[in-house]
């Protein structure tokens, strides 16, 4: 990685979700990444699964291939969490499973969890959304500063969300929540789509952007391709990103269909990683 030396990198072992988690860390060693993110559902780490022999479990899993996690991401975007979400319940168990959330990324020694918005749904407005969320965000927040942990708020494409889908919408959010445990990273798709600039992520940003999901994109839809599919020129992007002093992590971000055969795009994706920053 010469010249990027103060960029750690990694990959969503979502990549991974048909095995068990051990095997996404045998793959981080073999292609020679820094770490892993860990997608916090079954059946690799699902915050109500995680109990104290199971972070036993990825504790040693971290030494034994001597890898960290760069961040602990917790499945939200699908049934049956939503923060928020109108219903009362909904909501309740959403913050409950959030903040086992938090706890279980303490345990396993990281310092950031992801969080997403989801779509509220049609017929509730975006400014009742965001008074929904404003108070469990600032409890989950709470928690997080105790716990030593960086909740980075993600920013969606508008197919997945209608909250927080630009670079200025996570800055107000994050400025309304006032809480130092809150920071922002950045999905290479959803700028895109929208036709933002990757510069306005620091803009808007600054210091509190310390992450980054890196795929490529068709410029349309939310769809994560692999790094040489797509409008986005991605050796540039790292450009950029040492350009601005960016000293996060990047975190390889490929989905569907690329479970049928992940070793095989995690390959290709270091090998593209390899000629461009060698």
């Amino acid at each position: 990685w010469k010249g990027l030396y103060f960029m750690k990198f990694s990959f969503l072992t979502y990549l991974f979700c048909r095995y068990p988690l051990e095997y996404s860390f045998q793959m981080a060693q073999n292609y020679g990444f820094d770490a892993i993110e860990i997608w916090g559902a079954r059946p690799q780490a699902y915050a109500y699964d995680l109990n104290t022999q199971e972070i036993q479990n990825i504790l040693s899993y971290k030494k034994k291939y001597h890898l960290d996690i760069s961040a602990y991401t917790p499945e939200i975007l699908s049934y049956p969490y939503n923060l928020a979400s109108t219903n009362k319940k909904e909501r309740e168990e959403t913050e409950d499973y959030l903040l086992r959330s938090l706890d279980a990324a303490a345990a396993m020694v990281t310092t950031n969890m992801l969080l997403t918005i989801p779509h509220p749904g049609y017929r509730t407005s975006k400014r009742q959304a965001l008074d929904i969320i404003l108070e469990p965000l600032k409890r989950l927040c709470n928690r997080a500063e105790e716990l030593g942990i960086s909740i980075m708020l993600e920013t969606l494409s508008p197919s997945e969300s209608n909250l927080v889908t630009t670079a200025d919408e996570a800055a107000e959010l994050i400025s309304r929540v006032g809480s130092s445990a809150m920071t922002a990273m950045m999905d290479l798709v959803p700028p895109t789509i929208a036709n933002e600039p990757i510069s306005c992520y620091f803009d808007w940003l600054g210091d509190k952007m310390n992450y980054v999901h890196i795929c490529n994109s068709d410029g349309e839809t939310e769809f994560h391709s692999r790094l040489d599919e797509g409008i986005i020129p991605m050796e540039d992007i790292f450009t950029l990103l040492k350009k601005y002093g960016f000293k996060g992590w990047c975190s390889l971000e490929l989905l569907n269909p690329y479970f049928r055969d992940p070793e095989l795009y995690l390959a290709n994706s270091k090998r593209l990683m390899d000629r461009y920053f060698a």
